[in-house]
């Protein structure tokens, strides 16, 4: 049985669907990316899995129990959530704000933190590499500082399965880097089951044990990236010519774009193969 099963679920704002007939599984320690072009609804799957939105129909599963019918403590027993964007609007410290993961799992938040609790939070900003940042407040902090603040109070949480919004967004490379350094980490130590939306390709392909591709809200593609990553189906998916190479370190393909510069050498590519170049529109 799936840790997590995703069966026909449709979502959206209002009565039109943002996404429709998705089904997937997640199994425990699986790390799986939901990719996608902007609006083809990764955050919104994301969201709709917990029920965070005003219209869900399907069925999410957590080892066969119907995560829709369990109430929001239950939930956060299971799942843990990164947002893609966190702005602080009060100016909580590094500790405080991870320690608040556990109010989630409480019947009262007026409970003192018992020493158990102490030290998941311990734990969370040691894994982390914020522990040294614990007295800051989170106004005080960069992108992706914060970044890691957020998967400590995830971690925090400690539930089986991890979800994320875009955690690479607005970060620089270097921080891109550590984040997802970070969550193969938690996979690999923490039997932590990591479901990602995520825009950078590369990235998810070097870290992510399966790709799920969204076209239009539904299901276009699944599979390994050394399996699935092809030009034609980024062609199909994005929209964009690419090429594609292996990366010296991973042994799997990375993704380069095709500018308008390279394009000759693409047409007199194609002349030799006997191809047909589309023309430009």
């Amino acid at each position: 049985m799936k840790l997590l099963t995703v069966e026909n679920l449709e979502a959206g704002y209002d009565s039109r669907p943002v996404i429709s007939g998705i089904s997937l599984g997640l199994e425990p320690a699986e790390f799986l990316a939901v990719c996608g072009p902007n609006g083809s609804g990764k955050s919104t799957l994301i969201k709709a899995i917990q029920r965070l939105l005003p219209v869900v129909r399907g069925q999410v599963l957590v080892y066969g129990q119907d995560l829709f019918r369990l109430k929001a403590r239950e939930i956060a027993a299971w799942l843990a959530y990164v947002p893609q964007v966190f702005e602080p609007v009060f100016e909580f410290t590094v500790e405080e704000t991870v320690a608040m993961a556990r109010y989630y799992r409480r019947s009262s938040r007026f409970l003192a933190r018992s020493s158990r609790e102490q030290d998941l939070v311990i734990e969370a900003l040691h894994l982390t590499g914020v522990y040294e940042l614990k007295n800051k407040r989170l106004n005080e902090l960069s992108g992706g500082e914060r970044q890691r603040v957020l998967i400590a109070r995830a971690l925090a949480q400690d539930t089986p399965v991890l979800l994320l919004d875009e955690p690479s967004s607005h970060l620089d490379l270097n921080y891109q880097l550590q984040i997802y350094q970070l969550l193969k980490k938690l996979q690999r130590e923490k039997n932590k089951a990591i479901l990602v939306a995520e825009h950078n390709l590369n990235l998810a392909v070097a870290y992510c044990s399966e790709l799920v591709f969204l076209k239009n809200g539904r299901v276009a593609a699944r599979g390994r990236p050394g399996e699935l990553l092809r030009e034609e189906l980024i062609r199909q998916i994005f929209g964009v010519e690419v090429e594609l190479r292996l990366n010296r370190s991973t042994g799997l393909p990375e993704i380069s774009l095709l500018h308008q510069a390279q394009r000759p050498a693409m047409e007199e590519k194609a002349k030799l193969l006997d191809l047909t170049v589309e023309p430009e529109e």
